[in-house]
C-alpha cells in the first residue's frame, strides 16, 4: 500500500510539472539555486543528526549488552 501511495504521489508531481494543461492551472516555477542549496543543507543536517543519534544509541546498547554478559559470567 505504501508503494502505491508513493508511486501515485510521484506520478502526480511529474504531471504537475510536465503536463501542459496542469502547468497552466498550477503555474509551477523552478526554484532558485540559493533555495535549492538551503534545502540540501537542511536535509543534510537532518540526516547527519539522525545518523549520529543512531550511532550513539547503538554504542549504548553494545555497552549494556557487554555489561549484562559480564554479569552473567560472574
Amino acid at each position: 500500500m505504501l508503494m502505491i501511495t508513493v508511486g501515485t504521489s510521484f506520478l502526480s508531481q511529474l504531471a504537475l510539472v510536465y503536463v501542459p494543461f496542469m502547468q497552466t492551472i498550477f503555474q509551477p516555477e523552478a526554484l532558485p539555486m540559493d533555495d535549492l542549496f538551503l534545502l540540501l543543507a537542511l536535509a543534510s543536517a537532518s540526516f547527519l543528526l539522525h545518523e549520529t543519534r543512531r550511532r550513539y544509541e547503538r554504542s549504548l546498547n553494545q555497552r549494556e549488552t557487554y555489561v549484562s554478559a559480564m554479569e552473567e559470567l560472574v
